[in-house]
C-alpha cells in the first residue's frame, strides 16, 4: 500500500472502532493492518491512535488527520461515481472521420438518434475520403473502407459493400460499350484519388479471384461523389459502390458495365482505438452505426 491507501485504511480503522473488523472487510490479517497503521504514524511523525485491550482512541492529531482522510474518501467516492457515469450514460463528445459517402447521405441520422438518445453527447465528425491517422488526429473512430493494416487500432464490420463500373448511355453510344476487360483501355476510365491500389488501378475479383487491373483516363477525383456526377455527365467509365450509384441507376442515368467480370466485394468498417475498456460513448455509436448499417444493407449490393 502506499499513503493514499495507508490513509483510507485509518479511515476505515476509526470508523468501524476496530483493527479487526478493518481486517476483515479487506480481507488480510489484523496484523497487517496494524503495520499499515504504525507506517503511517511513523511517515507523518506523530501518534494517532491510542490502543488498548477493549477499544481505540483517537489522539488530538489523529482527531484532525482523520478529518482530512474521510474528504480523501469523499473524493475517492465522488471519482468512481463521475467514471460510472461515464461508463452507463455516455457524456462529452465524439470525434468521428468518414468518407464522403458515409458523412453525406447515411450518417447524419445515425448521428441524429445518437444524440437523442445520450443528451450529454456532443459529435464533431470530419469527412474526407483520404485516410486519417485515427490517435495522432484526435479522433474517436473512424469509417472505412477496405482491411485493417494497423494492430493499434480494432475494427467492427458493418456491411460488405459491391463496387461495379458504371457509365451513362450517352457515353456508351458514342463510345462503345467494352465486351472484356481488356478493352478498358480503349475507355476513359474516371480515377479515384484515394484508391488504395493507386489511381489507376481498380481492384477487382475475376472467377473468384482478387486482381488489380492498370486503367486509363483524362479525369481524376479526390471524392467519388465527383467521379459519379462525371459519370453521369458522360465522361467516362467510374467504378464506384453500388450504395453510391443507386439511384442514377434506377433512373438509367448510369448503366453497370461488365458488371459480371468487373465487381468488387469490400467491407465497410468502425475502427477504434485497441484498448481495453472501450469508453460507453464509443461502443454506444458503434452500436447504432451497425444498426443503421443493418437497415440500408440491400442498399449496398
Amino acid at each position: 500500500m502506499n499513503n493514499l491507501d495507508d490513509m483510507l485504511l485509518f479511515a476505515q480503522v476509526v470508523k468501524l472502532k476496530s483493527f479487526r473488523a478493518a481486517a476483515e472487510q479487506r480481507g488480510v490479517a489484523s496484523s497487517v493492518v496494524s503495520k499499515h497503521i504504525s507506517r503511517l504514524e511513523q511517515h507523518l511523525g506523530v501518534q494517532l491512535l491510542i490502543r488498548t485491550t477493549r477499544k481505540l482512541n483517537l489522539t488530538e492529531a489523529g482527531e484532525e488527520f482523520f478529518r482530512h482522510c474521510q474528504q480523501l474518501e469523499s473524493g475517492v467516492a465522488l471519482a468512481e461515481r463521475a467514471v460510472s457515469q461515464h461508463a452507463e450514460q455516455p457524456r462529452g463528445v465524439l470525434r468521428i472521420a468518414a468518407p464522403m459517402i458515409s458523412g453525406q447521405f447515411f450518417l447524419p441520422a445515425v448521428v441524429d438518434r445518437y444524440l437523442k438518445r445520450y443528451p450529454h453527447m456532443n459529435v464533431e465528425m470530419a469527412i474526407k475520403d483520404s485516410y486519417q491517422n485515427l490517435i495522432a488526429s484526435g479522433f474517436d473512430l473512424a469509417i472505412r473502407t477496405g482491411t485493417l493494416s494497423d494492430s493499434t487500432l480494432r475494427a467492427r464490420l458493418l456491411v460488405n459493400s459491391r463496387w461495379y463500373a458504371y457509365a451513362a448511355p450517352e457515353y456508351l453510344a458514342v463510345n462503345g460499350t467494352p465486351g472484356n476487360i481488356s478493352e478498358l483501355k480503349n475507355h476513359n476510365c474516371l480515377q479515384f484519388h484515394y484508391q488504395e491500389t493507386g489511381a489507376n488501378e481498380w481492384p477487382i475479383t475475376v472467377n473468384g479471384q482478387t486482381k488489380s487491373i492498370k486503367i486509363g483516363g483524362r479525369f481524376q477525383a479526390s471524392s467519388l461523389v465527383s467521379l459519379r456526377e462525371a459519370a453521369v455527365a458522360g465522361m467516362g467509365i467510374a467504378f464506384m459502390p453500388v450504395y453510391l450509384a443507386g439511384e442514377q441507376a434506377k433512373t438509367g442515368q448510369l448503366v453497370p458495365v461488365l458488371s459480371e467480370r468487373v465487381y468488387r466485394d469490400v467491407g465497410i468498417y468502425a475502427i477504434y482505438p485497441n484498448i481495453r475498456y472501450v469508453p460507453r460513448k464509443i461502443s454506444a455509436f458503434i452500436e447504432l452505426l451497425s444498426e443503421g448499417y443493418e437497415e440500408h444493407q440491400s442498399e449496398f449490393c
